[in-house]
């Protein structure tokens, strides 16, 4: 049986099945508003892992549902995608942070939030990523200069490329087209960027579920001091109330 005190919420970064292989959780699509609040109010679970959350298409999920489910007791992991977003912004106030881009967002706290976004595909399927994420972008083109495939002008051409392309345009084949257009060179075929590829959100999101594993095993959870004042606003309680939850839903958990 899925262990239901445990809820991860991912897709693009870390596909459902490749989720379940390293952890007995009940793995949820990306989180939108209200999805945190939702699973602390059903399940009532110790921890909530969020690594990946919409942020266009539906209302992103809020930090203030984040601080009440913290202020529950719940133990509440961020990483790779939205997580370390929203574990950049709330490290200060008992959410756990977990990878590279999270201490990147730390240090650098003016990065575009686009950095890590993706097109991906529907929920139903698994949210497949259908862009690479510009992080990742950034990492791979350090990663095959320093293996002598270009120089440093080269790579920050392409970088530059990267950082004009909307995310849903975001591939690695389409920075080579336009690289190639633009006359820059030398460039590597694609093959070669494909096996130097660094996917440091997958790396990240695995990261975060091994670490919960960890403490699913030993039944130690991090704990950190629940914010104060995390009490539910008339703001909220209407943000909640769009999301979908009723009256009393909402008024029950005051």
């Amino acid at each position: 049986m899925t262990d239901a005190s445990l809820v991860i919420f991912t897709g693009p970064s870390l596909g459902p099945g490749d989720a379940s292989a390293l952890i007995d959780a009940d793995i949820r699509p990306p989180a939108a508003q209200g999805d945190i609040f939702a699973a602390a109010l059903e399940a009532k679970p110790k921890a909530i892992g969020l690594i990946d959350g919409v942020f266009q298409s539906e209302p992103a999920v809020r930090h203030k549902e984040i601080l009440w489910a913290i202020g529950q007791g719940i133990t509440v992991f961020g990483a790779a995608s939205m997580g370390a977003l929203r574990a950049a912004e709330l490290h200060g106030f008992g959410m756990i942070g977990v990878g590279l881009i999270y201490r990147w967002y730390r240090m650098t706290p003016l990065a575009a939030d686009d950095a890590v976004a993706v097109l991906h595909g529907p929920t139903a399927l698994g949210a497949a990523a259908m862009s690479d994420g510009l992080i990742n972008l950034r990492l791979t083109f350090k990663h095959c200069r320093r293996r002598g495939m270009f120089d440093r002008e080269t790579e920050r051409a392409l970088i530059d490329i990267a950082n004009r392309l909307p995310y849903r345009q975001r591939t690695r084949a389409t920075i080579l087209e336009v690289a190639h257009a633009e006359g820059i060179s030398p460039l590597p075929d694609l093959a070669a960027i494909d096996k130097h590829w660094r996917d440091q959100k997958r790396l990240d999101a695995e990261a975060l579920v091994k670490l919960m594993a960890a403490c699913q095993a030993s039944d130690r959870w991090p704990q950190s001091q629940p914010p104060d004042g995390q009490e539910i606003t008339d703001a909220w309680a209407n943000d909640l109330i769009d999301a979908g939850f009723s009256l009393d839903a909402v008024t029950g958990a005051l």
